[in-house]
């Protein structure tokens, strides 16, 4: 671990649990409530192959998957370092910032990491975790190793380096604010050897808990550890942060899921967001933990097998399962919908897209592992119910020509703006369904909007009473088929999305 704090006359605002300043639009990936979903407006509908509703779109220098994140009239995003050649992979980042009103690059930085992995991977790289932004300061994160934070100029305030333990990132993990802390996952261990970073460097080390990721709490101001979880969490899990029934502010946190994490047990606790201690553990068998650990006062919700379940968010205790498989509403056919109920699912070997759930109003939305399929679960009623839609539409450059394609995709060419590949596996060129660390949707007002690695977003009336032809608004593209690729959730400020693709950063036009 090393720390390095530049000094500058900054003088850093106190943000309070309760909300962010009101020109901290979409401050960091979840948005400026913690949940992805935000009142207001904005476009239904947007085609970024033919530029439609589409205000600006600059290139970026390579490769990369953090959302997005918006102060006021300043937009920062992080990139892989730019390259010359075809490149499978790389350590360096790149922090970016930009003119919302212009798109204009206002200022670029170098963020170092120890870790070297390889580009645009379907399941993460190191630009994985979005920037967090408060009225002072901007912190970028890459999960290679390293914190950096600048003021809005661009002048480094302070930094921290670590070197990580395995290969898998926790790309799941979000970084985002409580008070002036910034809070991310990491290894709690110092002094660990690079070779530690890699699947056969870690294997030998074992899986005590001197090995496991934590929550860990980075004052803003100092760079400080002001705590670190007691409770581990898994290198797949997505913590999100809220509010208990007593209002007492509390992060909600996993462990399980694929490649043996050591974390134990596998299940999901309720962390005291103001200490790190731990409020409770609830071991769940079977819980993969890819997915994003979403509550309200009501309930903790979450994904086992083909089961949703809920859990008491006082205890932990299990109040319910319901099975996502029977008696269920399909809705097939597109464009000539018809609605069936009482059917019995057909699902894949898993039971959602992971990280593609989000809570809404009385609904857990969640994209099925099983390509095409949008699913909700009313959380009152328990009715499950699933929207079949189209994988991509081709829209032609050229002309008014469209091709919907049902069963496959077409695959990315995984090029940056520059024409270089930047890719390793050749997963990373699929349709993202199904085995994919996927982007979270967002909600603005009434709507809301699925990304998936295509470029595809579908545009969904989450609230509609059905969940059927009704309620989708439209199938909008982010780029040219074949040529667009992302795992970034969409942000929102002031009536614009902003979206980010491994070449562009875009602005679709409010409507």
């Amino acid at each position: 671990m090393n720390i390095t704090i530049t000094k500058s006359p900054l003088c850093l605002c106190i943000i309070l649990f309760s909300s962010f300043d009101a020109q901290a639009d979409w401050p960091q990936a979840s948005g400026p409530d913690y949940n992805y979903v935000v009142p207001g407006q904005a476009a239904k509908s947007f085609s970024g192959a033919r530029g439609t509703n589409i205000r600006w779109r600059v290139r970026l220098p390579n490769t990369g998957q953090g959302t997005p994140v918006v102060y006021g009239n300043r937009i920062f995003v992080q990139c892989h370092e730019p390259i010359t050649t075809d490149t499978e992979m790389s350590s360096l980042t790149i922090g970016l910032c930009f003119d919302t009103e212009t798109g204009k690059e206002l200022w670029r930085r170098k963020l170092p990491a120890a870790r070297t992995t390889d580009l645009s991977s379907l399941f993460s790289d190191n630009t994985a975790a979005s920037a967090i932004v408060t009225k002072d300061v901007v912190a970028f994160v890459n999960v290679g190793g390293r914190i950096s934070v600048f003021d809005h100029e661009g002048n480094q305030q302070w930094t921290y380096e670590w070197v990580p333990f395995g290969r898998h990132h926790s790309r799941q993990h979000e970084p985002f604010v409580l008070e002036n802390q910034i809070i991310i996952v990491k290894t709690i261990k110092d002094g660990l050897p690079i070779s530690a970073t890699t699947k056969g460097g870690s294997h030998p080390l074992g899986r005590s808990k001197q090995f496991w990721t934590h929550l860990h709490a980075f004052d803003l101001k100092t760079g400080k550890i002001n705590w670190i979880a007691e409770t581990g969490t898994g290198c797949h899990a997505a913590s999100t942060f809220g509010y208990s029934k007593l209002n007492k502010p509390v992060i909600m946190t996993g462990r399980g899921g694929g490649h043996q994490p050591p974390e134990e047990p596998f299940g999901i606790s309720r962390v005291n967001a103001r200490d790190g201690s731990t409020d409770w553990d609830s071991g769940i068998q079977g819980y993969p933990s890819a997915q994003n650990v979403t509550f309200n006062k009501n309930g903790v919700y979450g994904f086992v097998g083909q089961n949703h379940i809920m859990l008491d968010p006082a205890n932990g205790l299990e109040l319910k399962r319901v099975s996502l498989t029977t008696n269920v509403r399909i809705t097939s056919g597109y464009p000539n919908y018809e609605s069936l109920d009482g059917q019995q699912f057909q699902p894949a070997k898993k039971a959602i897209t992971y990280q593609t759930n989000i809570v809404v109003g009385n609904y857990h939305y969640f994209l099925s592992h099983k390509a095409g399929f949008i699913g909700r679960i009313h959380l009152n009623t328990d009715a499950v119910e699933y929207l079949q839609v189209p994988l991509q539409v081709v829209r032609s450059t050229h002309n008014k020509e469209i091709k919907i394609l049902h069963q496959k995709t077409l695959p990315n060419d995984m090029k940056n703006a520059d024409g270089f590949l930047a890719t390793q596996d050749k997963r990373n060129a699929g349709s993202g369904w199904g085995h994919v660390s996927a982007a979270s949707p967002t909600v603005v007002g009434q709507y809301m909007y699925i990304p998936t690695m295509v470029g595809t977003v579908y545009v969904l009336k989450w609230n509609s009473e059905k969940l059927d032809a009704g309620s989708l608004v439209s199938i909008s593209d982010l780029g040219p088929a074949g040529k667009t690729w992302t795992l970034s959730s969409l942000a929102h400020s002031q009536g614009q999305l902003y979206a980010r693709t491994l070449r562009e950063l875009i602005c679709i036009e409010s409507e």
